[in-house]
């Protein structure tokens, strides 16, 4: 279930107001050859009883359509789900099948948001839940090759992935060579993961909770454990297959940071059947206690949803999604705005937890003018996730002991604090200048890093800039830093002084000898690089402009009254 709002005109009209429960409609989808036209009907029963399969696939561009027969009446659907229907058809006998656009009627606000809320549900009792990817444009034969190098490159991979290989992700290479898998038949690989189901939201619900998961495409089948070992064993070998490039590191996240926190025991697990996956979730099991906090912030970062709405409905299936009296944190509701479930989200966390706080980030000030200030955007990707260094509150802040006592009055979070410093000089925010309210917003926006980077390299840099405000707190204040150079430095690679000193005080020179000629003439009268000048060759190449343009998109630098930044 990805998009609720689909055009109605696309869907069978002739619905019946279902029972209240735990009812839905379950496809029964006529047998037939690849090329015979799709015929079904909707049968009406309860999901936890009945037996049926899932599909998982992309609603597609709702102005394509194709034409099935429903009840005896002719349907449009999208092209998408038209090759999903013909893919996962039978040749000699029906199949039960629940597939969004058909078993909920769309044109029903409630019945839609009631599915959401049980979609977690709908998907757990199938027997099994089909990745439908369409057809590969060549007759099966892309398809065909892709699954069958697939299997050969696990075969070679699973001589060289030991246990200890995959816990501490080191990289492997076969000995006597890869055999089989060649450049060329590789090719073949590259649509399948760079389909954008890949890149939904809701397809981590979808398998996450699966017991049963498999991938069709063209006119072939495979199983998911498969695809995934495959990805998780390329995502730790070099490149040796130049010009073969998928995002291994993107879909290996999906199962490192989402897919596996749905999951109690592996064994009971779609993965169960996988060394390589089992290996990776006992691993995640020894990391920090995951949240559904770190669930829809990191899935925010590296998925997609039409609806905004859907980075939290989504997940609404997730294990940690209910509060400890087992009722949902919130319910699908699609009469409601983003601003509105962001306050009824956050609202309902902060007696547990004020873990959240650690993720408010207002990039202009514009964006405080969508909702609470005190509330997370859920549309805006950080430029970097829930426990990471800088957070300020590891693990859990448990609100439980009673200091905090955090409560909210409307739209207002009233909490008691510390006050440990005070905010004095702040730089500019190294992103995108507001817009201007009498215009509109282009809807193309450069990429975050893009422009940060360009307000590095421009003249003044965004740099001296900055380097300008630490000299005025300088003036006031006083520093609290030994070396304000290389702290400085590290600030704007988000990295720490002493963990690679040499490395950063060489890039940060060659940097600023390049576009900050200001804060170079300070590191030559002070004879800043002197004292790095110890004859020893840095440890690593950090490309300084690239790596800070990461690190500062979307934020902006400051200086404390106690000299600190």
């Amino acid at each position: 279930m990805s998009e609720v709002n689909r055009p109605q005109s696309m869907v069978y009209q002739s619905y019946s107001p279902l029972p209240a429960g735990k009812w839905t409609r379950i496809l029964i989808l006529d047998p037939g050859a690849r090329g015979d036209p799709i015929e079904c009907s909707l049968h009406v029963a309860k999901f936890d009883t009945e037996a049926y399969d899932a599909i998982s696939y992309v609603w597609g561009n709702a102005a394509e359509r194709r034409s099935i027969q429903c009840q005896g009446h002719q349907v449009n659907i999208t092209t998408n789900l038209f090759e999903a229907l013909r893919q996962i058809r039978h040749p000699r006998k029906p199949r039960r099948i629940w597939a969004d656009a058909l078993c909920i009627n769309q044109s029903d606000l409630v019945e839609k948001s009631f599915h959401v809320n049980m979609m977690g549900d709908i998907y757990a009792h199938a027997q099994q839940v089909a990745v439908c990817l369409g057809d590969d444009g060549q007759n099966g034969e892309v398809a065909s090759v892709a699954f069958s190098v697939i299997q050969d490159y696990n075969r070679i991979a699973a001589k060289y992935l030991s246990e200890d290989v995959l816990s501490s992700r080191k990289w492997w290479k076969p000995d006597d060579g890869y055999g089989p898998v060649t450049t060329t038949r590789l090719q073949n690989v590259l649509p399948v993961f760079k389909h954008p189901w890949f890149e939904r939201v809701w397809v981590l619900q979808e398998v996450g909770l699966a017991k049963n998961v498999v991938l069709a495409y063209g006119s072939s089948m495979i199983d998911f454990v498969e695809v995934m070992d495959f990805v998780q064993a390329w995502a730790q070998t070099g490149n040796s297959f130049p010009g073969i490039y998928f995002r291994s590191g993107h879909i290996s996240n999906l199962f490192t940071y989402i897919w596996s926190s749905y999951v109690k025991d592996a064994e009971d697990a779609w993965f169960r059947s996988s060394r390589i996956l089992k290996v990776l979730f006992q691993q995640s099991l020894k990391g920090p206690k995951i949240e559904i906090l770190d669930v829809l912030f990191r899935a925010r970062h590296i998925q997609k949803a039409t609806d905004h709405r859907d980075f939290v409905y989504a997940f609404l299936g997730h294990p940690r999604a209910r509060s400890n009296d087992g009722e949902l944190l919130v319910k699908a509701d699609y009469s409601k705005n983003l601003s509105q479930l962001r306050l009824q989200l956050f609202s309902r966390l902060s007696p547990h937890s004020l873990r959240f706080l650690g993720l408010v980030f207002h990039c202009l000030p514009e964006e405080l003018a969508s909702g609470p200030s005190w509330c997370p955007q859920l549309d805006v990707s950080r430029a970097w996730g829930i426990n990471g260094r800088y957070e300020a509150c590891p693990g859990e802040v448990p609100t439980s002991e009673g200091w905090l006592s955090p409560r909210v009055d409307g739209s207002s979070l009233e909490v008691s604090l510390y006050l440990i410093d005070t905010i004095d000089f702040c730089g500019k925010v190294a992103a995108r200048e507001q817009s201007n309210s009498n215009q509109a917003t282009t809807t193309t926006e450069e990429p975050g890093h893009r422009i940060a980077e360009s307000m590095l390299v421009q003249h003044p840099s965004l740099a001296e800039s900055y380097w300008s405000v630490l000299e005025e707190s300088e003036k006031c204040h006083g520093l609290t830093y030994q070396d304000k150079v290389l702290a400085f430095a590290s600030t704007l690679l988000h990295t720490k002084e002493d963990e690679d000193a040499l490395s950063i005080a060489h890039s940060f020179a060659q940097f600023c000898e390049t576009y900050c000629p200001s804060v170079h003439s300070y590191l030559h009268i002070h004879n800043w690089m002197e004292r790095w000048d110890t004859g020893e060759a840095p440890k690593y190449y950090i490309p300084f402009r690239q790596r800070a343009a990461n690190s500062i998109q979307g934020e902006r630098f400051f200086t404390s009254a106690k000299g600190y930044w």
